[in-house]
């Protein structure tokens, strides 16, 4: 009988999948969870719509400020170190979190919402920055050149994933409060993401494999026969000074003054505007993260096979689509069709981003220059959201919001047509 033999699995593969479990419950308990969190809160405190969203933009803030920071040290100590430390302090942030009450010290008494505040625009936002988001893209980065793109995609499928762990967090809560679901999803952290950053590599040449599974022998023909070309390794400051990383940063900032807003603001504008039960409005936001997965790998696995620019400047186009319908909603036909238009092209956007950023600038420094980008992306991922509050909390509709969101996705497209792949200079 003939023996059956199976083929190898590259190990970057493993790290995709590692990378992106790991991004399906961060993602779900703190960035897509944060909406149902601090509806409850801000029901049994009494907070304004916009002190919410001033959280989550300071959460921004601080990512932006540390980005640089935390991506020098991934690059310098690997990303499996900095991953461990990044979940440690998020799930004794959620620890911390399901104990919000007033309290005093000394003569200084801090309200719960500046407790809030601190802990998760602060403490807990270290953590997830840190670990959920430099450290697995740095690693997944590094072990793929021509694959980079669907690499991207298949781990990006993890925050697609995550509206699972948004739907069940709506379901504990339900059950037994936020108090208790907040505690739950500190224990997940430590038993869910911890074990699968021990996965993590920075990179593959010291194990024995180059990028994408290639032995050296292959890399060198192909050279010889032109068909590939060596990969320029920015450094992190020369990169600053190429014309394609500020029109990205741009392009990316109009996209993200949009994606932001419309995530932590959906759930209170299609329940206190549109009337529609909080059990429907956490489900769709859930389905629109969940039917996000069909666009991170329809456009993760173009983007390999044609320029990354145009399949981006379809994503904001149809984006920009399901914002407006959004704007209009009055029925669940009508409900639905925004959530699978936006979802595609919200889910297809993200690894098309981070994978363009790889193709320019290459692997050595990707999670300082990915940190820059941070930075000079806060003003709108920081002001957008408490934009959008502060225009419902005057008029109680967000229709100037929508709009505006809508217009910074059209120039965004044209940023982007402009950031073409940047040449390094002559040595």
């Amino acid at each position: 009988m003939k023996k059956i033999t199976f083929p190898k699995i590259f190990f970057g593969w493993y790290i995709v999948f590692a990378a992106a479990a790991i991004n399906a419950y961060g993602a779900g308990v703190w960035f897509y969870g944060f909406p149902i969190f601090f509806k409850a809160l801000r029901d049994e405190f009494g907070w304004s719509t916009a002190s919410g969203a001033l959280v989550i933009s300071l959460s921004r803030l601080e990512g932006g400020l540390e980005g640089p920071i935390v991506g020098k040290l991934v690059d310098k100590y690997g990303p499996r170190k900095l991953a461990i430390i990044g979940a440690v302090i998020a799930g004794t942030g959620f620890f911390a979190m399901s104990q919000v009450q007033e309290v005093s010290i000394g003569s200084i008494t801090l309200n719960p919402y500046t407790i809030f505040l601190l802990l998760y625009a602060g403490w807990m936002s270290i953590g997830y920055n840190t670990g959920f988001g430099h450290a697995s893209m740095a690693s997944v980065n590094a072990w793929f050149n021509k694959k980079r793109s669907r690499a991207f995609a298949l781990f990006s499928l993890g925050a697609g994933a995550s509206g699972i762990t948004v739907m069940l967090l709506g379901i504990i809560m339900d059950a037994l409060g936020w108090r208790t679901t907040a505690f739950v999803a500190g224990i997940g952290i430590f038993l869910i993401v911890i074990p699968f950053s021990l996965l993590l590599r920075h990179k593959p040449e010291p194990y024995g494999w180059l990028p994408d599974g290639i032995a050296s022998t292959e890399i060198e023909n192909e050279i010889k026969d032109k068909k590939t070309t060596i990969i320029y390794e920015f450094g992190s400051i020369e990169s600053l000074k190429t014309f394609a990383f500020w029109m990205l940063v741009i392009s990316s900032s109009a996209r993200a003054l949009a994606m932001t807003s419309v995530v932590i603001h959906q759930v209170i504008y299609l329940t206190e505007v549109r009337d529609i039960s909080l059990t429907i409005a956490s489900s769709a936001l859930g389905s629109m993260v969940t039917i996000s997965l069909v666009g991170r790998l329809i456009f993760g696995w173009l983007g390999d096979f044609y320029d990354k620019r145009w399949v981006l400047i379809i994503t904001y186009i149809m984006q920009a689509i399901g914002i407006y319908i959004l704007a209009g909603v009055d029925s669940m036909p009508e409900l639905w069709l925004f959530v699978i238009i936006y979802g595609i092209a919200y889910g297809g956007a993200i690894p098309l981003f981070w994978a363009i950023v790889g193709d320019y600038y290459g692997r050595d420094n990707y999670a300082t220059i990915r940190g820059f980008f941070q930075l000079f992306q806060m003003p709108t991922t920081v002001l957008g959201p408490i934009f959008a509050g502060w225009i419902y909390d005057q008029s109680g509709s967000y229709t100037s919001a929508f709009i505006i969101f809508i217009i910074a996705l059209i120039i965004g497209c044209i940023f982007m047509y402009l950031a073409k792949s940047p040449q390094p200079k002559p040595a």
